[in-house]
């Protein structure tokens, strides 16, 4: 079982074809925005009061290097769906 302290992300692309992860944890998305720190040239944050946070890649790699820096563990669709069903609505305070 993951601590509460384990982000789990799940990589896209934007409207732009940019990429994009969005991020969760068990302890909601307060505790994310507190922890994931990011260069504000190499990543773009969009953070709305009850919808996860994405962070949006501005320069190539920022996102694997944003992963990297946080241990964030990067989930494909089906596991990302599980996780969000099994936390449940802890993940959006």
């Amino acid at each position: 079982m993951a601590s509460d302290a384990t982000l789990f992300g799940l990589k896209g692309f934007s409207h732009g074809a940019t990429r994009l992860i969005t991020v969760l944890s068990p302890s909601g998305i307060s505790a994310v925005i507190e922890r994931l720190t990011f260069d504000p040239g190499e990543i773009r944050a969009e953070i709305y009061p009850g919808i996860l946070p994405q962070y949006h890649e501005k320069v190539r790699g920022g996102v694997d290097r944003l992963v990297e820096r946080h241990g964030i563990v990067v989930l494909d669709f089906p596991a990302w769906t599980e996780k969000k069903a099994r936390f449940g609505a802890s993940i959006y305070s």
